[in-house]
């Protein structure tokens, strides 16, 4: 029989072991358990980065006024424009510990049940990173004394003209830093005002690609099709993944029924112009195992440090009071 030492240092191997050979798994079943965050994994806008103080973005807003036409022999100014700007989005640390408690080790010291145990607590651990970052989606980034991911809530704001800033950036003052914003009008039909919100946040070719509202709505939608409706993967293999998913013109449109979501609302968002930012560094990363004063069990941390950002707010779209 192993000393206690030695048991420990198989246990803190096992589980290491573990998370790393099952972590692309997880990281794919986190951005894979809602049709958000799989949108985005699915576009390939989850990047990541090599960390830093900030996540800066660059933004362009200016235009080159140099640029006209001449007689013959005319001249062309040479002027420097302010073109760009850089919005500074902090880092946000998202983190779950997993403890192992001296007795249970003891009881589950058969290899297969060791395995099972540390797959089970792996599992829940992910079940709750998913819900964590849904709630987070939907908020402003407030929560928590400010610690939470930035949302939708402030990077595709309802008031879009009040003072605040987003990114480091004043959008009250700073007309092309503001998403646009609809007030749904009942009396021209959900279609009509889908169109003119869709059409409001066009640029050129340049479109909204995703739609999300609450079931109602979505089932609304749904029910003026009754005839013509066929379901429309218009987000590669989301269907698949068991989304279902409609097309609005160039989008596919689907709903969220989670506590956090405002059902009166509907999001049209421009996949070009969204992303989750990670720090490759600490991407779902395992700390080390650490004892805990005064007592026999140990705990690690598994470790996310990311945010939401946006480097186009006008693409964005938010239609409220849908009713």
């Amino acid at each position: 029989m192993p000393a206690p030492a030695q048991l420990t240092e198989q246990f803190d191997t096992l589980y290491s072991t573990t998370w790393q050979n099952m972590r692309d798994v997880v990281v794919d079943q986190i951005f894979t358990a809602t049709p958000f965050w799989y949108w985005l994994y699915s576009r390939d806008r989850i990047e990541r980065e090599e960390g830093g103080r900030w996540i800066g973005v660059q933004l362009m807003y200016g235009t080159n006024n140099t640029v006209r036409t001449i007689a013959r022999g005319g001249t062309i100014p040479m002027e420097k424009p302010e073109l760009f700007t850089t919005a500074l989005f902090n880092w946000k640390t998202l983190a779950g510990s997993i403890l192992r408690l001296y007795d249970d080790e003891r009881k589950n010291r058969g290899r297969n049940q060791i395995i099972n145990w540390v797959k089970g607590e792996i599992r829940n651990l992910e079940f709750s990173v998913v819900d964590t970052l849904e709630t987070m989606l939907y908020g402003d980034g407030s929560g928590n004394g400010g610690l939470d991911f930035e949302g939708l809530d402030n990077l595709v704001s309802t008031t879009p003209t009040a003072s605040a800033s987003v990114g480091g950036i004043p959008q009250d003052t700073n007309a092309w830093w503001q998403n646009r914003q609809r007030t749904y009008v009942s009396g021209n039909g959900l279609i009509a005002e889908m169109r003119t919100a869709y059409n409001t946040v066009s640029i050129g070719n340049d479109h909204p690609s995703f739609v999300i509202t609450g079931q109602q709505f979505y089932e609304a939608y749904e029910g003026l099709l009754v005839g013509v409706l066929r379901v429309v993967d218009s987000v590669p293999r989301l269907g698949d993944m068991g989304f279902e998913v409609l097309r609005f013109k160039g989008s596919g449109i689907t709903f969220s029924n989670h506590t956090g979501f405002t059902a009166t609302r509907m999001y049209m968002l421009n996949e070009r112009y969204m992303k989750l930012i990670i720090d490759q560094m600490s991407d779902f990363e395992m700390t080390q195992w650490k004892a805990i004063p005064n007592q026999l069990d140990r705990v690690a941390q598994v470790v996310l440090r990311a945010n939401m950002i946006t480097n186009n707010r006008r693409m964005h779209m938010v239609m409220t009071g849908l009713s």
